[in-house]
């Protein structure tokens, strides 16, 4: 006869307490009559002597009690301490043979170069795989990504440091309440970016019995299909002139032209429509701002004026005093100082809503939708650009401020790690704030003259 082993009970602190407060109210004439510990073990599905055990264990942590002594259900309950129940179970099995605390402060001591993997830090301390790998489960030891950013000198820093200064309410400087960032509201951020139709290291879900994806197959990394798009972003807000919600998007625009192909081949026929790629120049640039960005602006905008367009140091960018750009802007507005081109410091991506987050969440939503070819990348962006949320982009808005306040913090270096707000929370309360406060590091600079 087979006979299977009873599962063990595991002994949390919950039943922990449950066992204990079921053997006091068992208590009666001062003492825990008989048979006490086998029907509370038969009501939680343990043994009695694992109920006796927590019993007489608990009762020696009570202050002042002595054995064989008259049981007080009251004194019982209002005396047991905290931790009677607790468990740890770090203090169970053999001791380590290796000492955390110096393997700690040795570890300290590497290279973070040399301490990528588990396998290279082992190898540096000198010291098993396994034991790296447990201080990474008992969260010791946690993994931290390096990111590349651009290097800056002394004149980056600073005009970094003067950009995100100029971003402060000068209407807050001397109040009495905290100094707060503009609501950048006449704001629009653009920016290009490369979409590929596929990425290296894709990976997919499959099903136990089912043969693996073929793999996807180019004549070299460089010649993945991918289109350029030019981005445009302003920060969502109710529109009170059309009582609508403006949601920030003024547009995404794919730089190249459609052609036909002129001979027939395994994956398309003569007169079956291509995308071409073209190079971003000067003269380009400033078409498409003029045929499509502004024209957008003037629709989509919800003011009309004392908008600041701003946009990277790109060779092929126009130059914030370019003469036609006004011309132009006179010629939708009637006014030429209704939208200005602003460049942003050099080395900063990260004071752009584009490159900050808005190119990566884009990214990752429309590779969802698994586009074949060009014309269906196209498609699937522009698809995914206009449903994008609202109320996601106004957050990385909210980023950018936060952003800034490090970059003010630092003094215009980028070294720095973005603090997390719980802006999801904050928006669920209906308390996310529309701009954050100043860092107290901002009172040491003259803001009434960098403002201005």
């Amino acid at each position: 006869m087979v006979t299977t082993r009873k599962k063990r009970v595991a002994m949390t602190e919950k039943l922990k307490k449950d066992v204990f407060m079921a053997c006091v109210v068992r208590v009666s004439r001062e003492i825990l009559p008989y048979g006490s510990f086998k029907a509370v073990g038969e009501t939680h599905k343990i043994h009695p002597r694992t109920v006796a055990n927590l019993w007489y264990s608990t009762l020696k942590q009570i202050p002042g009690y002595q054995p064989n002594t008259p049981l007080d259900p009251v004194s019982l309950l209002a005396n047991v301490p905290e931790t009677a129940f607790t468990t740890k179970f770090e203090n169970s099995g053999r001791n380590p043979k290796h000492d955390r605390d110096m393997l700690l402060q040795e570890i300290k001591n590497i290279d973070p170069t040399a301490r990528r993997t588990i396998r290279s830090l082992a190898g540096a301390v000198g010291i098993p795989v396994m034991t790296i790998w447990r201080m990474k489960q008992s969260k010791k030891l946690k993994v931290h990504t390096m990111a590349l950013k651009p290097k800056l000198n002394d004149d980056h820093r600073l005009n970094r440091l003067f950009h995100c200064i100029a971003k402060i309410d000068k209407n807050t400087i001397n109040s009495v309440a905290e100094m707060t960032f503009k609501s950048m509201y006449n704001e629009i951020h653009i920016d290009e970016k490369w979409f590929f139709l596929v990425r290296d290291g894709l990976r997919c879900i499959v099903t136990q019995d089912e043969p693996q994806p073929k793999a996807i197959s180019v004549s070299h990394k460089s010649h993945i299909t991918k289109v350029m798009f030019l981005s445009a972003l302003a920060r969502p807000r109710f529109n009170h002139t059309t009582r609508q919600e403006f949601d920030g998007l003024i547009g995404i625009y794919p730089v190249g032209e459609i052609d036909m192909y002129v001979r027939a081949s395994h994956g398309h026929q003569p007169g079956d429509l291509k995308w071409c790629n073209v190079n971003m120049d000067r003269d380009l640039y400033r078409d498409m701002l003029f045929n499509f960005v502004l024209p957008d602006v003037k629709k989509k905008m919800p003011i009309d004026n004392n908008i600041i367009l701003q946009q990277d140091g790109a060779k092929a960018h126009l130059p914030d005093d370019d003469p036609l750009f006004a011309a132009k802007v006179t010629e939708l507005f009637g006014d030429p100082t209704a939208v200005k081109l602003y460049t942003q410091p050099a080395q900063s991506p990260d004071l752009n809503v584009n490159d900050l987050g808005f190119f990566n969440s884009l990214q990752s939503r429309y590779y969802q939708t698994a586009p074949k070819d060009a014309l269906e990348l196209i498609e699937m962006v522009e698809e995914t650009y206009k449903n994008y949320p609202a109320k996601k982009l106004n957050r990385i808005w909210l980023t950018l401020q936060s952003v800034m306040n490090q970059v003010i913090n630092q003094r215009g270096d980028n070294d720095y790690t973005i603090p997390h707000m719980k802006k999801k929370v904050l928006e669920r309360q209906n308390q996310l704030p529309l701009s954050l406060d100043i860092t107290a590091e901002a009172s040491t600079y003259p803001l009434d003259i960098l403002v201005d």
